[in-house]
């Protein structure tokens, strides 16, 4: 069975503190890419790397400096700025400055979508304002493969008080034109609050399979046990979670929810009846939930009767969260920590 609740657990961290960690790690992906940029920049124009004997050699490295760079995700302290004896001033901060907002997306797409050595070439040509060379862009494209390999492998935390599944598209370019790439993603909720992204991949998400592949990911990542999954009620993603964590619990986003039912009410009459719907999942415990939802059923049998059979199926899964603790309520109800990580309006 899924771990009891526990109602002595500290409280989850806010929506605030998790953008935070997210900002967090885009800072350290903009400030890998600037200190690579930056190495391969005085490389080419000493023409030699690091200790290398060369005949096109014009000058020396001489140790570095620090600098702080403010970009659109905060402040990235304490930058090393590679110096020559000849003095050489980077052209990369002016540069960045000019094209802040969309180097620092492209930098963070590296990461988040995965790095592309046209990416890489885009981003380095620039910041140092001269067509970079195939073994550089190569150079920096394995350093940042490695350091977004190394993410997606790293161990996860044995246990999650909660987990939320969702999938959504994204527009990726390829030969030219934009293609809708789908993106499923998992977020969980260690029992101290701490929120973090614990791994997403390509893949259908009307299809089970890369479902289980990506929460199989997770287990072999060390997760063993996650008390409560929050997602739609997509029927892919549910095998998947019952195929790979039978124990958990599941909570039926209530939001996905209330817009289903509504849809089988006349326009017009939707104003009256979303505030009455969404009461049924906002009373203070199951009890009162119950009668609240006998009360409609029974109010509305006649007038709504396919928005009744919507309502009625998979309600218990809706009703989930109110065996947690309370003040947990509010954010396991809905999916949406997970809408709010794909930039999906709530």
């Amino acid at each position: 069975m899924a771990h009891a609740p526990n109602n002595s657990e500290p409280p989850m961290g806010s929506q605030e503190v998790f953008e935070q960690m997210v900002k967090e790690r885009l800072r350290q992906a903009v400030r890998v890419a600037l200190i690579d940029i930056l190495e391969e920049e005085v490389s080419a124009l000493i023409g030699a790397r690091p200790y290398e004997r060369s005949k096109e050699r014009r000058d020396y490295r001489n140790g570095h400096s620090l600098r702080d760079l403010e970009t659109t995700v905060g402040l990235v302290a304490d930058l090393p700025v590679p110096r020559t004896r000849g003095g050489h001033q980077t052209q990369v901060f002016e540069r960045y400055h000019r094209r802040r907002e969309e180097l620092d997306q492209a930098m963070g797409e590296m990461f988040v979508k995965g790095v592309s050595t046209a990416k890489v070439g885009e981003v380095i040509e620039t910041l140092t304002g001269s067509r970079p060379s195939a073994s550089t862009v190569s150079r920096v494209f394995h350093t940042l493969e490695a350091e977004y390999e190394s993410w997606k492998q790293r161990p996860l935390t044995e246990r999650y008080a909660y987990a939320f599944a969702d999938g959504t598209y994204f527009t990726v370019i390829y030969n030219g034109e934009g293609c809708n790439m789908p993106i499923l993603a998992a977020i969980g909720i260690a029992p101290t609050g701490q929120r973090e992204v614990l791994g997403f991949r390509v893949g259908d998400r009307e299809n089970q399979q890369p479902w289980e592949d990506l929460l199989e990911d997770l287990k072999d990542r060390g997760v063993k046990e996650i008390d409560l999954w929050i997602s739609d009620g997509g029927q892919a993603m549910l095998g998947a979670i019952g195929a790979t964590f039978p124990s958990s619990k599941r909570q039926r986003c209530v939001m996905h929810k209330m817009e289903n039912v509504l849809s089988y009410v006349p326009a017009k009459q939707r104003d009256q009846v979303e505030p009455e719907l969404k009461a049924l999942f906002y009373q203070k415990g199951r009890a009162q939930a119950e009668q609240a939802v006998a009360a409609f059923v029974e109010r509305y049998p006649h007038i709504y009767p396919t928005a009744i059979e919507c309502l009625q199926r998979d309600l218990d899964a809706c009703l989930t969260f109110s065996a947690f603790p309370k003040e947990h309520w509010k954010t396991i109800r809905t999916t949406t920590v997970i809408e709010r990580l794909f930039g999906v309006p709530t």
